[in-house]
């Protein structure tokens, strides 16, 4: 019976959300699974065309990027979508300024490995040289401007044009940037090229939000909100990076390495439903929070919403898990067999992850302070002192994955337990 109720109550949480947040987040998830195909296309793409040296140039430079993007944003992709429903007017001006940010930390990161490129180079296992590190750098740049107008569109309402960039900068972009290139460098270079237009593009349609602002935040206000989340933001991928370094480190080249990637990969699968709440609704919540609109039901909402997340994605779960034998024989092969159990174990991470990501957006409009974000840092910490202490038992990749199972559920847990203390003191 209390079962039966509480499925109740997550059906009705479902039928109470507005048409417009379902179709928003509907066109992001689209979005977010083509820019995830065009991922993997161009894995194979660039495996066929330009070989094992061109693939692993383009992963190191895939790498470098996703490690270095947190630090150039500064926070900005959640600091824009909090602060920019509050901004009115101001909106435009804070988007133009956030740019301004941007490509003066980009401009002190390529003087800081163009000037030494070589060495640089050489350090990354690039045999390009200068050509190598410009690429790259060129890449990042587009990267991280691309997203932070694409976050700026998002606070100020513009959804559809934030997809559209979204799909022209992340999906469409890549594939015609390879297509009219012959090598690896031209490609990336093009690429990032392309996303920079893109940015300059959106940057020009930015409009101010529909509601008007008295007192409009400073661009002071939204980088310190954003400084604060660089750990976490940090920390994120971490938890999901830390697994195969973990094994990469003590059993160089082993297949394990393989192994454990291809778990957390599944486990981030899993999430990408939920891994976009937080970009549909942290300009809404900010909206509701900052003029006091909503009231107790959508406080309700939002205390019920991590559990609808969590059922959702037990579904892809249950139907990875249960039959990973046979998925595993005919996707990857016989002789990974050894997958199977750490996929098993590994993929119950999922559930109170997308527990996280159901609570984040709550707790990033409610709170300056990263209230979300740190626990991140503590669980990353837990996580790699679980997989020290359980490897002296267990055989290492199995340890990592159970780890990151701790790691994910004590994430969930403290997380949900903040928002249910935060709405509980709303109630009052």
């Amino acid at each position: 019976m209390p079962m039966r109720e509480s499925g109740d109550r997550l059906r009705s949480l479902l039928l109470t959300v507005p048409a417009a947040v379902r179709r928003d987040y509907a066109a992001t998830v689209a979005v977010h699974w083509c820019t995830l195909g065009t991922g993997l296309l161009l894995f194979h793409l660039v495996a066929r065309r330009d070989g094992v040296g061109g693939f692993a140039f383009y992963q190191i430079a895939r790498g470098w990027v996703a490690a270095v993007q947190p630090l150039i944003l500064v926070g900005l992709g959640t600091g824009l979508p909090r602060y920019l429903p509050r901004a009115g007017a101001a909106a435009p001006g804070l988007v133009r300024g956030a740019l301004g940010v941007q490509v003066m930390i980009l401009a002190a990161v390529a003087a800081a490995v163009l000037t030494p490129s070589e060495a640089v180079a050489v350090r990354l296992g690039l045999g390009g040289g200068t050509a190598a590190i410009a690429a790259i750098t060129v890449l990042l740049a587009g990267n991280c401007l691309c997203n932070t107008v694409v976050a700026g569109l998002r606070g100020t309402g513009q959804v559809t044009y934030a997809n559209v960039a979204s799909l022209i900068g992340f999906a469409v972009l890549p594939v015609v940037a390879f297509a009219v290139t012959h090598r690896i460098e031209a490609f990336l270079v093009l690429y990032g090229a392309g996303m920079a237009m893109v940015a300059a593009a959106a940057a020009v349609v930015t409009r101010p939000p529909a509601t008007a602002a008295a007192d409009p935040p400073a661009l002071s206000a939204v980088l310190r909100y954003g400084l604060r989340r660089v750990l976490g933001d940090l920390a994120l991928p971490a938890l999901f990076a830390f697994p195969a370094l973990a094994v990469a480190v003590a059993r160089p080249g082993a297949p394990e390495v393989g192994y454990v990637g291809f778990v957390t990969s599944a486990i981030t699968l899993a999430c990408a439903f939920v891994g976009m709440l937080t970009p549909v609704l942290l300009p809404r919540l900010s909206a509701h929070f900052h003029h006091g609109t909503g009231g107790p039901s959508l406080d309700r909402a939002l205390v019920l919403m991590p559990l609808a997340a969590a059922g959702l994605v037990a579904v892809p779960v249950l139907i990875i898990a249960l039959p990973a034998p046979v998925l595993i024989r005919h996707f990857l092969g016989a002789e990974f067999s050894a997958t199977v159990p750490l996929l098993r174990v590994g993929m119950l991470a999922a559930v109170p992850l997308a527990v996280f990501y159901a609570v984040r957006p709550t707790l990033d409009a409610l709170h300056e302070w990263p209230v979300a974000a740190n626990p991140v840092v503590g669980c990353l910490a837990l996580q790699i002192l679980s997989t020290y202490t359980l490897s002296r038992f267990l055989d290492l990749p199995l340890a990592t994955v159970i780890a990151l199972a701790l790691a994910a559920a004590a994430l969930g847990l403290t997380c949900w337990l903040k928002l249910r203390r935060e709405m509980a003191k709303r109630a009052l």
